[in-house]
C-alpha cells in the first residue's frame, strides 16, 4: 500500500477527538526496496535511540565484544535505552570491569532511572544516579569499549573528528546509504551526533539485519546483535514498555527500537521486512499506536498477542481516579 496521506492518529476524551497526530510509516523488504508507505518516504528527521542496533555494529565488527568476552545481554544493551533497573546497572558494572571502563570516561551524564520503582528506590536510599543510570549508558559503553580495543584515546569520543564518529558515520552511511559526511546534525540528548536523515533511509538502514547480500563480516555481526536482542528483550529497555514487552510477547518475530519525539524502528525477520515510523509532531504515544497496528498489519503480533498487549496496543486515556475517560487510536475511514 502507498498513501501520500500519513497515518492519523487520534486521542479522543469521551467522544471529542481532542488531538490528532500524523504519522509517517515505511517499510521495506529484505533487500531495502520501498514496498509500503503512508506520508513521505523522504521525510527528513533525526533517528535518534531507534537505530542503536546499527550503531552496535562496530563493536562487534572491531573485535571488541569478542576480546573482552561479552555476552548476549551485554551485546542487547548496547543497543538499549534501558530503564535503570537493578539488572540494567549490575551489567553495565560487569561490563565495565571486563572491558576496564571508567566512569569519568562517560559523557553521557547521569539521571534518575526511568524505571518509576527504581527511581524511587534511589532517592528513599539517598543514592545519586550515576552515568550507568543513563538510558544511552550501553551505547557509550560500546563506543568506549571500541576505542579500547583499537588503541585509540577514548576522549573526546563524543566529538565530529573523533575517530569513534567517524566509524559510526562510515556504519551508518553503509546502511542507510546515505553519505553522513554531508548530513546536517544536532548533539543527542546523550552528547554524540545524531544525523537528519530520509525516514525511508532509517527502514533500509534496519533491513541490514535481513539482507541476505550483505558482506560475512556484516551478516555475522547483524546476525549476532538480532540473536542478542531477540533472546534478552528486558536488556533493550526493561520491564512495562513497550519496545521490550513486544520482542518478549512475540518470541522475537518482532523486533523494535524507539527514539526520542515519536520515532520508531523494527525488523520482522521471518516476514523479511523492515520499516520507520516517525510521528511529525514528535509524539511518543502516536508512534507507539501506529506502531503496533503496523507489526499487526505485517503479521509481527498476531490478533490475540495485540489484545493481549492492550495496554500499549490499545491504550485508554484515565483520569487521576483511574476512571477510563478516552482512548488513542488509528482514525476510522
Amino acid at each position: 500500500m502507498a498513501s501520500k496521506q500519513p497515518l492519523s492518529i487520534e486521542v479522543l476524551r469521551g467522544p471529542v477527538v481532542e488531538s490528532l497526530h500524523q504519522v509517517m510509516v515505511v517499510v521495506v523488504n529484505e533487500l531495502g526496496s520501498v514496498i509500503q508507505y503512508w506520508g513521505h518516504p523522504q521525510f527528513l528527521t533525526m533517528p535518534r535511540s531507534a537505530i542503536k542496533m546499527l550503531q552496535a555494529l562496530p563493536l562487534i565488527e572491531s573485535g571488541a565484544a569478542d576480546k573482552f568476552n561479552l555476552e548476549d545481554k551485554h551485546i542487547a544493551l548496547a543497543c538499549s535505552s534501558h530503564r535503570g533497573e537493578k539488572e540494567h546497572l549490575a551489567a553495565l558494572a560487569q561490563w565495565a570491569e571486563k572491558a576496564g571502563l571508567k566512569e569519568s570516561q562517560f559523557v553521557c551524564g547521569p539521571h534518575l532511572p526511568y524505571h518509576e520503582a527504581s527511581a524511587h528506590e534511589m532517592i528513599r536510599h539517598q543514592h545519586k544516579p550515576t552515568v550507568f543510570c543513563n538510558n544511552c549508558a550501553g551505547k557509550h559503553s560500546g563506543i568506549i569499549t571500541t576505542c579500547l580495543h583499537l588503541g585509540e584515546d577514548p576522549a573526546g569520543y563524543e566529538k565530529y573528528e573523533h575517530n569513534a564518529q567517524k566509524r559510526l558515520r562510515k556504519i551508518l552511511t553503509e546502511t542507510l546509504k546515505v553519505d553522513h559526511s554531508k548530513l546536517p546534525y544536532g548533539v543527542d540528548g546523550c552528547g554524540i551526533p545524531t544525523y537528519a536523515v530520509p525516514l525511508q533511509s532509517m527502514a533500509v538502514g534496519m533491513s541490514t539485519f535481513i539482507n541476505p547480500k550483505e558482506n560475512p563480516a556484516r551478516k555475522a555481526a547483524a546476525a549476532r546483535i538480532l540473536h542478542a536482542v531477540r533472546t534478552h528483550p528486558f536488556y533493550i529497555s526493561g520491564s512495562d514498555n513497550f519496545a521490550t514487552v513486544v520482542i518478549e510477547k512475540s518470541q522475537g518475530r518482532a523486533i523494535i527500537k524507539g527514539g526520542a519525539e515519536g520515532v520508531f524502528c523494527g525488523v520482522l525477520p521471518e516476514k523479511k521486512v523492515a520499516f520507520a515510523v516517525k510521528a511529525a509532531d514528535g509524539a511518543g504515544r502516536a508512534a507507539q499506536v501506529a506502531t503496533a497496528s503496523l507489526l499487526l498489519k505485517l503479521g509481527g503480533l498476531s490478533q490475540e498477542e495485540f489484545k493481549a498487549l492492550s495496554e500499549y496496543t490499545m491504550p485508554v486515556i484515565t483520569n487521576w481516579r483511574g476512571d477510563v475517560v478516552g482512548q488513542i487510536r488509528i482514525a476510522k475511514g
